[in-house]
């Protein structure tokens, strides 16, 4: 069971960095389209707005051309590093020895990775409370929710983790 967990996590990773590397070469491509009228496969412009075709998943994208595109690389990267760090962090299950210190550190970057959503979200409701707009629970406060519950969750494992290395330091000493 873990080596399928980590499998499908590698899986996962590689999925998301392929959608992740082509929508960041074709978005910047759409706006070549957009400004030079230069004919790129798989992108369209329509009242004045790009959009990406993703060929295999059906799926259309709307590019932004303004800030907001870098908000969305921004996400889309940090995901990227979320879902490697995930992978890493599985493949801790599968190796023999799991009281490493690369272990932990692995695990203490994910945890922290968990973390960072908090502080966006922070930001997003103290900007909304600033401009005098009001705000509603949308997607992203879900999102921090589950963040938040995994980043508890791996707390935890790390505090087991760290007080089993501590034993396994202290019984190879008694040897």
């Amino acid at each position: 069971m873990k080596k399928i967990a980590y499998t499908s996590s590698k899986v996962l990773f590689y999925i998301y960095s392929a959608l992740y590397l082509f929508i960041m070469i074709f978005s910047i491509l759409s706006y070549f389209e957009y400004k030079f009228g230069i004919q790129i496969p798989f992108i369209e412009v329509i009242e004045n707005r790009p959009k990406i075709k993703v060929p295999i998943l059906g799926l259309r994208i709307n590019i932004p051309l303004n800030y907001s595109i870098l908000i969305m690389w921004s996400a889309m990267s940090y995901y990227a590093i979320y879902f490697y760090s995930f992978k890493e962090f599985l493949k801790v299950f599968v190796k023999k020895n799991m009281f490493e210190t690369k272990s932990l550190k692995r695990l203490q970057f994910f945890l922290i990775l968990n973390v960072i959503p908090l502080i966006y979200i922070i930001i997003l409701t103290v900007s909304f409370l600033i401009s005098g707009s009001a705000f509603r629970l949308e997607d992203d406060y879900f999102i921090v929710l589950a963040h938040l519950v995994i980043a508890f969750l791996i707390y935890l494992y790390l505090d087991v983790l760290k007080k089993g290395k501590h034993i396994q330091e202290e019984n190879e000493l008694t040897i």
